[in-house]
């Protein structure tokens, strides 16, 4: 029997860097018009842009869709955030400001 994780892909399907289909998506860290952490199946992913929005996210299934110019993807074999949070900034810090 094929456990859920093994039956999920990872797979990033990006067209004229306006739109971005992502599977293997475990968890949405942050995101704004600028930047979008993910934290995938194999790691994390920053896509950096302009004017991006999540046009759909579905954790359940592991699949994000992406609308907005992407100038770059930054790929981390890290699973969690912590030397890459300080990069990007965090969801709860943006909201408290």
């Amino acid at each position: 029997m094929i456990d859920q994780d093994q039956a999920r892909e990872y797979k990033i399907i990006m067209t004229n860097r306006e739109t971005a289909l992502i599977e293997g998506v475990e968890n949405v860290e942050s995101f704004d018009e600028e930047e979008i952490l993910l934290e995938t199946k194999m790691g994390l992913l920053i896509l950096k842009g302009q004017g991006m929005h999540v046009v759909q996210l579905n954790l359940e299934n592991g699949v994000l869709m992406v609308e907005g110019y992407c100038k770059s993807l930054e790929f981390s074999d890290e699973k969690n955030t912590r030397g890459i949070r300080n990069k990007s900034k965090g969801l709860l810090q943006r909201i408290l400001k």
